[in-house]
């Protein structure tokens, strides 16, 4: 049997694209589970998505592009461990919005500022206009043709 390791990498974009957002997630990770416990990449994901005003769970499945069942699990994870609230709308009592706590907001911040720093190091590895480029590409790809 074969082991995998890091000489079959994929050299194919979505495997390049993929090794990247490995750095991300590890620089998101590295202190993590000490001052936001439980929470993994998907949930700081999450997070970032809601406004500060709040958002219906099925809006939030939606930019997520997750199933409402799940989202909906995700955010009462989230709210168990103090990150998230939600409440049933008066006017339509089955619709559930969800706020960030000021912990969520705080752990929003947190993941905001490692993607800063891995930005910042892609930067300086790249020089400025390369990454620049970089990002100004990956932009032009996200918004399709």
């Amino acid at each position: 049997m074969t082991s995998v390791n890091d000489d079959h990498r994929v050299d194919h974009v979505a495997g390049l694209l993929g090794q990247a957002l490995r750095r991300i997630r590890a620089e998101i990770l590295a202190t993590s589970e000490e001052r936001f416990p439980g929470l993994r990449v998907s949930h700081y994901r999450l997070l970032e998505l809601i406004p500060p005003e709040g958002a219906r769970i099925t809006d939030l499945a939606e930019v997520a592009t997750m199933t409402k069942q799940g989202l909906g699990q995700h955010v009462d994870y989230l709210q168990k461990l103090g990150y998230t609230t939600s409440e049933r709308l008066h006017e339509d009592r089955r619709v559930r919005l969800v706020r960030r706590t000021a912990l969520g907001d705080e752990a929003v911040a947190y993941s905001r500022e490692a993607i800063a720093r891995v930005e910042e190091s892609w930067s300086r590895h790249l020089g400025e206009s390369r990454y620049t480029a970089l990002r100004e590409t990956l932009r032009e790809l996200g918004a399709g043709d």
